[in-house]
């Protein structure tokens, strides 16, 4: 039967597919669950020929298992190994070892000629290729662990201006390494005027790193995924689902499961049931069938042979809770009405979820108020020596794009960053497009883009992308919304004199990480290192200048640095041994960073997704780490973040359920009752769902 994506059309039913042909399915899907025990030592594969390592233990078992996978009726799978297992190299495994033998022969010079003269659309043809699709910021990581680590192994990053053009030539390489962005223009929608040189081709293989990019099914990279043909096809992630069970039917269509792939099939059987309280047992226990069938997924903390997996060091997670002064504690009171009385403003009208980027700015301003006082004033730019032009930009917008943003204006100040899914922080209007997006967010893409040579366009629609002729929100209002920007300006002067009534050159949390670092020096005669991770640069900002004050020498990683400045910095912080702190932004530095020369970590913030900040903890704690690992993650009490804390242990739950790593509890993204109890506290929401599928993060 044809394995074919679904894009969330019709049904079994409406395809023909009989009973019989959908238990056929289920059986074969079945037949590919592993068994729960790993294959002896004796019973395992070896490290295949053609690399230049030996492959640990468990990375011979997932070898084994990824080779068993294409050979099943899966013809692939998904590889959900806790971060610094090695996805890479069991992948680079099973690319050395199952080579294609059955790839089309390219053409000879006079029919690529021939074609290229009349321009001649190429037909579909099957090459040798596995296609390798990765952030931006994983491609060079990815060519370096191929060339160093495989031999004979050809590979081409296909990124930038000077990409090749003749789909024949590309066709000779062994992989071939595209960014996200990249795919979606290389898999357009309307297949009769493809554009892509990689369109036509049939790969041998094409593996998704860090799969969960594709999480929503509506997403155009999404979409440009489940297009690309080949043979076998695998995902690889640490976190299949962070915010809800949605998005592992985004992973089971891309690798074109049956029936599940099937978005009808999946929500009638998954999603819909998994709302009531009385079948969610059932349906979690279907959920971690599917799992069986197409996933592994082992621990940092799981054993082999009754030893542990990794012979890592230990990683200590120490919650320091800690009180606000009576100045802070004062301000945060104060803010903390002021967002109560608007929040109730939208439950008084039945409206919370219909402003649902509204109200995540409303906890934001909790968040940075439990951060630093002035965090909640610093966020909307200051014009200063770049008014002019940031007013001609605003100025010089398309009126269409005007007109767009002037009908969503209640929306404007609490944009949903398409990046970090975050309220935008310091939000920037993207001139062509009209699109939104966090300062740092934004500038990270466009460093990125630049220094791989790519081009710089819209993340969301591939529109021109220039930084200088972004627009930040504020100056929109300004110009093209000027009595909402009134009302912007008349809130925030409130705001900045209840700062400024006593003079913040500190505050508690920042006390709390000095006080930190102090015993760090002390207990390690200063050899330690130290990770300081915040969601915003502005806190990273007002760490710098007490570390000063306090002889700590420091360096700084975050989204606005290109990303040959970003490295050169890893290199300074890991060969200076005076430098002993790092400040990151965890925004940028939670993905494809290897920082295990430092053993100490800080979380200043928090937030519900607990991916993100196991993300940024795993960079530290990985292979290659050969001290014990120590974590703090401060916390305020008695404030939102009690309650974020509480909300994220929640929802790792169902991720923990679906991997058949914990009970059926689950919960779902931010819903009604959960922005309830955020603001007003109270008891946990109730654990059934809300509108949709519970989630995890």
């Amino acid at each position: 039967m044809d394995r074919k994506p679904s894009s969330q059309g019709p049904s079994s039913s409406a395809l023909g597919l009989s009973v019989i042909e959908a238990e056929e399915q289920l059986r074969q899907l079945l037949e590919t669950i592993a068994d729960e025990e790993p294959p002896p030592p004796e019973s395992r594969t070896g490290t295949p020929d053609g690399l230049r390592i030996n492959l640990m233990e468990h990375q011979k078992i997932g070898f084994q298992w990824m080779c068993k996978q294409e050979v099943s009726t899966n013809k692939g799978g998904l590889l959900s190994d806790d971060m610094g297992l090695g996805k890479t190299i069991q992948t680079l495994s099973v690319i050395v070892a199952r080579q294609c033998t059955d790839a089309a022969p390219i053409p000879d010079m006079m029919t690529m000629v021939v074609q290229q003269k009349l321009k001649a659309r190429i037909k579909p043809f099957k090459v040798k290729c596995t296609l390798v699709v990765c952030p931006v910021s994983l491609m060079e990581q990815w060519a370096q662990e191929i060339k160093s680590k495989a031999e004979n192994v050809s590979v081409y990053i296909h990124h930038g201006t000077s990409t090749l053009q003749d789909p024949y030539q590309i066709a000779g390489f062994d992989v071939v390494i595209i960014s996200y962005h990249k795919a979606r223009h290389e898999f357009p929608e309307d297949s009769t005027r493809a554009t892509g040189v990689l369109t036509p081709m049939i790969f041998h293989r094409v593996v998704l790193d860090e799969a969960h990019t594709i999480k929503n099914k509506a997403t155009g990279v999404a979409k440009a995924c489940y297009r690309i043909e080949a043979t076998y096809r695998w995902c690889l992630t640490a976190t299949p689902i962070q915010n809800k069970i949605e998005e592992l039917y985004s992973l089971i269509n891309f690798l074109r499961i049956q029936p599940y792939c099937d978005w009808t099939n999946f929500r009638d059987e998954i999603v819909t049931p998994l709302k009531s309280v009385y079948k969610r047992q059932a349906v979690m226990k279907k959920v971690q069938v599917i799992m069986k069938a197409i996933a592994l997924r082992r621990s940092k903390k799981a054993e082999i042979d009754g030893r542990p997996i990794l012979n890592l060091p230990e990683r200590n997670i120490h919650f320091t809770h800690v009180d606000f002064p009576s100045d802070e504690r004062q301000f945060y009171n104060f803010v903390d009405n002021k967002v109560q009385t608007d929040f109730n403003e939208y439950v008084d009208a039945g409206t919370v979820m219909q402003n649902y980027s509204s109200v995540l700015v409303l906890l934001l301003r909790l968040r940075q108020a439990c951060l630093h006082p002035t965090l909640t004033t610093i966020d909307k730019p200051v014009l200063k020596n770049n008014e002019e032009r940031q007013l001609e930009n605003a100025k010089s917008l398309d009126q269409s794009v005007v007109d767009r943003l002037v009908n969503m204006k209640d929306e404007l100040s609490g944009v949903e960053c398409p990046i970090c899914m975050d309220a935008a922080d310091e939000p920037r209007i993207i001139s062509g497009c009209g699109h939104i997006l966090c300062r740092e967010c934004l500038s990270s893409y466009v460093n990125t883009s630049s220094d791989y040579g790519g081009s710089k366009s819209c993340p969301q629609c591939r529109g021109e992308l220039r930084l200088e002729s972004t627009v930040p929100v504020a100056i929109f209002f300004k110009i093209h919304i000027p009595e909402l920007a009134a009302v912007e300006e008349k809130e925030d002067p409130e705001m900045a004199e209840k700062v400024n009534e006593i003079r913040y050159e500190s505050s508690k949390k920042i006390d709390t990480m000095l006080e930190i670092l102090a015993k760090t020096r002390e207990d390690s005669n200063g050899r330690d290192k130290t990770i300081v991770f915040s969601q915003f640069t502005q806190m990273l900002d007002l760490m710098e200048k007490p570390l000063k004050e306090n002889g700590i020498k420091f360096g700084r990683y975050d989204g606005s640095m290109a990303v040959k400045t970003r490295t050169a910095m890893i290199e300074t912080y890991r060969n200076d041994p005076s430098m002993e702190v790092l400040l990151v932004s965890t925004r940028c530095g939670s993905l494809g960073l290897n920082l295990t020369m430092a053993n100490r970590v800080i979380l200043m913030d928090v937030w519900w997704n607990p991916a993100l900040e196991n993300q940024a903890i795993d960079r530290v704690h990985r292979i290659g780490q050969t001290k014990d690992v120590e974590v703090h993650r401060l916390f305020i009490n008695n404030t939102v973040e009690d309650r974020i804390l509480e909300l994220q242990k929640r929802k790792q739950l169902i991720a923990d359920s679906a991997l058949g790593e914990g009970g059926a509890e689950k919960l779902g993204r931010l819903g009604l009752q959960d922005m309830l109890y955020l603001f007003r506290g109270g008891p946990p929401p109730p654990m059934p769902s809300r509108g949709g599928p519970s989630s995890a993060q």
